[in-house]
This record gives C-alpha cells, sequence and structure tokens, in this order.
C-alpha cells in the first residue's frame, strides 16, 4: 500500500550531499590545520599564534562570502525549488560580481594599512609582532580569489554538485600542503611562504569549482551581460544581502570575538597561553568543519525544500543533521578528553612547558562543542523558516555572551576562564530554547524548538510511495480522492492523474534495476485557488521526461500524452534525484 512521507529520499539526499561536503570541510579543516602544524614544526610556536592573530582580520573579509555566497545560495536554492531559475541566474552572477569587486578593495587597502592593522590586533614590542605582519601583509593579497572562491563553492553545491567542490577543496589542500613545504623549507620564505601556498591553494579551488558549468547537467549559469551596461541581469543585492545577514553578523562577531580572546588571554596568561587559546581555536576549527560539512545542507537542502513548501521534508532534514552532527562532536569530545596531549603535541607542545594547562584547557574546552553546535544549526532554520530577526539575535548573542564570559571567569580566576566557553553555550541554549517555546505557544502551527511551519499555503497532499504496481494503484486513488475534496474541476483532476499514472508508472518501470521495493518516489501535490501543483521525486538513473530528450527503448506514447497536457513542465537532476515539477491552472 502507498506509504504516509518517509525519510527515504530526504536521506538520500542529505547522504549525498553530506559526504562530499564533509569531505570538502575536511580537506579545508585540514589545510587550516596544517597551515599550523607546519609552521608551528617549521618555524615555531610563535609562527602558529601569528597566524591566530591574524585570523580575526580574515574572518573579517570572509564575511562578505557569508553575505554574498552563503545568502545569494539561499536565494538560489529557493528560486530553484520555485523552478524559477532566470532568477537562480541573476542571483548567481550578482554574487560573483559582487565579490570579485569588493575582494579586490579589501586587498589593496588591506595590503596599504597593513602596519596599522597588525599594531592594533599585536602589541608592537610583542615578539610575536614581525612574525604576524609578515603573515598578514602576504595572505591579505589572496583575499579577492578566497571569496569568489566561497561564492563559487557554494553555488555549486546549491546546484547539486557537491562532489566537485570536494574535489576542488582537496586538491587545493593537497598542493596547500606542498607549497607549505616547498616555500618555508626549501625556498626559506619564511611565514610569508606558508601565506602564498594558500593563496596559490586559492586559485586552483576556483578553477575547479569552474568545471562544473561544463557539465551537461548544471541549472545555473554566469551572465556577464551586465558588462555591456545590461544591469537588468543583475539580481537585486538587498535580498541576496538579507538572507546573507544573519551568517554575516555571525561570521563578523567571530572575527570580533576572536580578537577580543586573543587580548584576554594575552592579557590574563600572556605569550604561553596565547599558544593554549591557539590549540583550543584549533578544536573550535574542526567543530566548524563538522557544521559546515553536514550542518551545510541545511543552507542548500533546505532552502530547496522551502521553495518547494517541503515543511515536512524540512523537518525530516533538520533530524537527521542534528543527529549526525552531535554523534560525530560526541566522539570528538570524548577523544579530546581521553587523550588531550596527543591532540595538544600535534601542535608542537613539547616545544613549551604548558602540559598540564594545555590538558585542562582542551577538556573544559570540548564541553562547549555540543550545545554550541545546536544554537547554530538553530539559528540556520530559523533563517530558513522566516525568522531573521531571531537567527540575527542568536548570531550576535552567541558569540557576545562567550566573549563576556569568558572575560568575566577571566577576570574572578585567570587560571580557569576556560570554564568561559562551555557555561556561555549551555546558557544561551536554555535561553533560544525558552524563546522557542514562547514562539510556539504564540504560533501553535508551528514545532516547538524549530518553529518550523507544520501546515502550508493551500492544501496539500505529502506521501511517499513504494516502487511497485500496486502501490501505484493505491495512489492513484488516493490522489483522486484528495483532488475530489479539494473541489477541482473535472477536467484539471483528470489530467493531474493521467500525469502521475504515466509518470510514476515509467518511474516503476524504468527507474531502477535491482531492488525497486527498496526505493520510494515522492508525490507532493498543492490545490491553490487557481492552481495545483505536482512535485514527483525519485532516486533511480536519471531521466527527463520532456519528450524530445527521452532515452531509446522507453514507450513515447504515454509521455507525449504528459507533454502535451501540460505545458508547464519542468526536470532538475540534483542531489542524485529526478524531480519533475508541473502546474496545472484550475477551471472556474
Amino acid at each position: 500500500m502507498a506509504e504516509k512521507r518517509n525519510s527515504y529520499l530526504v536521506s538520500k539526499a542529505l547522504k549525498s550531499f553530506m559526504f562530499a561536503s564533509i569531505l570538502a570541510a575536511l580537506a579545508q579543516q585540514v589545510a587550516t590545520t596544517t597551515d599550523a602544524i607546519v609552521v608551528s614544526h617549521l618555524i615555531g610556536p610563535d609562527a602558529m599564534s601569528a597566524v591566530n592573530l591574524v585570523m580575526p582580520v580574515l574572518s573579517l573579509c570572509t564575511c562578505i562570502g557569508y553575505l554574498f555566497g552563503m545568502g545569494g545560495s539561499v536565494v538560489a536554492a529557493k528560486a530553484m525549488g520555485r523552478r524559477d531559475l532566470l532568477t537562480a541566474n541573476r542571483v548567481f552572477t550578482t554574487a560573483v560580481a559582487a565579490t570579485s569587486c569588493i575582494g579586490v578593495l579589501l586587498s589593496v587597502v588591506g595590503y596599504c594599512l597593513a602596519p596599522q592593522i597588525t599594531s592594533v590586533i599585536c602589541p608592537v614590542d610583542s615578539r610575536i609582532y614581525p612574525l604576524t605582519l609578515s603573515f598578514l601583509q602576504t595572505i591579505i593579497l589572496g583575499v579577492a580569489f578566497s571569496l569568489v572562491g566561497f561564492t563559487l563553492q557554494n553555488f555549486v553545491k546549491t546546484d547539486g554538485n557537491p562532489r566537485l567542490v570536494t574535489m576542488a577543496v582537496m586538491t587545493s589542500t593537497l598542493l596547500n600542503f606542498v607549497f607549505d613545504i616547498v616555500f618555508i623549507k626549501l625556498f626559506h620564505m619564511g611565514i610569508a611562504g606558508s601565506a602564498w601556498a594558500t593563496i596559490v591553494s586559492y586559485l586552483v579551488a576556483v578553477s575547479v569549482c569552474l568545471l562544473h558549468f561544463r557539465r551537461p547537467h548544471h541549472s545555473i549559469h554566469l551572465d556577464w551581460s551586465f558588462l555591456k551596461g545590461k544591469f537588468s541581469i543583475l539580481h537585486s543585492p538587498f535580498s541576496i544581502v538579507k538572507e546573507g545577514f544573519p551568517m554575516c553578523i555571525n561570521g563578523l562577531l567571530l572575527g570580533l570575538c576572536i580578537y577580543g580572546f586573543n587580548s584576554i588571554v594575552l592579557h590574563a596568561q600572556g605569550a604561553d597561553g596565547m599558544y593554549i587559546w591557539s590549540v583550543c581555536l584549533q578544536l573550535f576549527l574542526i567543530t566548524q568543519m563538522v557544521m559546515v560539512g553536514i550542518g551545510g545542507s541545511l543552507f542548500s537542502i533546505g532552502g530547496l525544500l522551502t521553495g518547494e513548501r517541503d515543511m515536512l521534508g524540512l523537518a525530516i532534514l533538520f533530524r537527521r543533521v542534528m543527529t549526525y552532527i552531535c554523534s560525530v562532536l560526541l566522539v570528538l569530545m570524548l577523544i579530546v578528553m581521553v587523550m588531550p596531549e596527543a591532540f595538544g603535541k600535534l601542535f608542537g607542545s613539547s616545544a613549551i612547558n604548558v602540559g598540564d594547562q594545555l590538558n585542562t584547557a582542551l577538556c573544559v574546552f570540548s564541553l562547549m562543542l555540543i550545545p554550541y553546535s545546536i544554537v547554530a544549526n538553530l539559528r540556520v532554520v530559523y533563517q530558513i523558516v522566516g525568522y531573521r530577526t531571531m537567527s540575527v539575535v542568536f548570531s550576535i548573542a552567541q558569540l557576545v555572551v562567550m566573549v563576556l564570559f569568558v572575560w568575566i571567569f577571566a577576570l574572578v580566576s585567570p587560571d580557569n576562564l576556560w570554564w568561559g566557553f562551555p557555561m556561555s553555550a549551555i546558557v544561551l541554549l536554555l535561553i533560544v530554547l525558552l524563546v522557542a517555546w514562547y514562539k510556539h505557544h504564540q504560533q501553535p502551527d508551528t514545532a516547538w524548538v524549530t518553529l518550523i511551519p507544520s501546515t502550508t499555503e493551500g492544501r496539500a497532499m505529502n506521501i511517499s510511495v513504494r516502487l511497485n504496481h500496486d502501490d501505484v494503484i493505491q495512489v492513484l486513488k488516493d490522489i483522486a480522492d484528495f483532488l475530489k475534496a479539494c473541489e477541482v474541476d473535472s477536467s484539471t483532476a483528470y489530467h493531474v492523474r493521467l500525469c502521475c499514472d504515466e509518470l510514476i508508472s515509467n518511474i516503476v518501470n524504468y527507474a531502477v534495476e535491482k531492488h525497486p521495493e527498496k526505493h520510494f518516489v515522492d508525490v507532493h501535490i498543492r490545490c491553490l485557488d487557481k492552481m495545483v501543483s505536482v512535485l514527483l521525486k525519485d532516486d533511480g538513473r536519471p531521466f527527463n521526461p520532456i519528450l524530445k530528450e527521452t532515452p531509446e527503448g522507453i514507450e513515447h506514447l504515454g509521455l507525449r500524452l504528459v507533454n502535451g497536457t501540460n505545458h508547464n513542465l519542468t526536470y532538475q537532476y540534483m542531489y542524485d534525484q529526478n524531480m519533475v515539477y508541473m502546474t496545472f491552472p484550475c477551471n472556474p
């Protein structure tokens, strides 16, 4: 029998996205960690501290990537969910143009003001100052490539090709490691060599991502007509900035907060404490890698589901994402608590006599990982479903509260300032849950905690069908009953049933060769006042039902009827799934 909606296809999309995205995020984190390991061993622990001191500046620059790259990808994902590819192309072009221009400007200004910036983030009389200045003056030259690469990665993942992003990041990471050794060890370029190796890796990542636009199934593309004066091809930056603003604020505050933590730790524990904080920061960056690798699906797949008004699918996606993230971070936390010495030795702790202090700091710091990640992913869901103000407020609170707690602990007991991190994360999680409970009681049709709406505009049928003929017969009866209950006119109802019958039957007959009983097709039908929309998804082999692209060997008669009946039929192949979208105008 036809089953109610299950998690099969959402989980398949998540796994398709997640494994590639995790590898990409892992490769990115490996690049950051490799830089830290290489410079700490080849140059010295002070070089690792210098890289950490420059990080707030790079985080501030990355905010532009969040604003246009991540914000634009959310807008594009929602447009693609509505099958509005023209808007998606305009958003993509606008995002790439904006990040390119702003990136060049930041590189020029940053290079000219590098001495002044360095004096702000590091005391001039500190032994770390020369290393910090050298690293900043070089790495700032690659900001434009970094921003464009970040933007391309987000859009390529959203366009259903996370594997290429994985290839881009892994290739650039490998070359970054190689050039780190070549520039530092063989060419004796010092810490500037590490910066040049990173810039080369940015260029490689951009080049590989551009290969996406040569594949046959990409949905979005760049249109540089605006360079000829046709500015109508650009999308309004306001809607992009509005979606990217919460993440931009979070990135901006992250940079400022890292600067604040640097200042607090330097004042409370000196250069040795700064080294301990640098190692803890690497643990935090690993946590970010897990959240980006797994939680990034909330932006891409979640944005697509929201555009399709599939709130049930979004709820399923969030539950799966949080299960994976919390499981991985729990394992990471236990490893750090059991073997803190091994983690410290990766970053040259044996060269400094801080063993016991570092072990304690790592164990305490790891307690913040899970509550921090829960709040971070809830912020993403709030943004996607329309609670942008809440998302922005919690973006600000998540980092400001952390700095406040660390500062208070540093004043009361400098040796125990590390407890400020987990305490702030736990307190903020409780506040978020309390606010979500209040919002839920104001709007009972939303789910508590996530605030995902349980209803959508119009009346909807949302069902998963096992790939066998008996289930197809039953679901066609269910569709007929649903359309009758919605009082859809007989002519429109007939055309909807005809198209669903032919397309679902083709999926059953041709989509899956092995074990079709283990596969499902998702059927989403929504009835509005003047329109019925139908969305069919399956994970079979790529198959476009539009007649001119029908593979040889498949009967054409049924598909001719579908193409003749429905002139508003679109097809996409994303996240290893066929997606067919149809709309039927209702007769008065």
